[in-house]
């Protein structure tokens, strides 16, 4: 999972259509920014999220570890 940042204008049709979108989407979580509500890595942490190199390191690991006994 990757944590990005976006601002979106929401007080336009086309942004407020886009936001909506997003939030429809069950493999996305929208944060919307103020005082009550998570920073980036109280959302990431809440999410269970992790590094990118972490990530990339599994990632190998895995696909190493299922192509271990195919021949080439």
């Amino acid at each position: 999972m990757k944590t990005l940042t976006l601002t979106i204008n929401e007080q336009t049709k086309s942004g407020s259509s886009l936001l909506s979108f997003l939030k429809s989407l069950d493999f996305v979580k929208v944060y919307e920014t103020g005082d009550d509500m998570l920073s980036g890595k109280q959302a990431a942490s809440e999410c269970n999220a992790v590094s990118l190199d972490f990530f990339i390191s599994e990632l190998h690991r895995k696909v190493d570890s299922h192509f271990a006994d195919v021949k080439l």
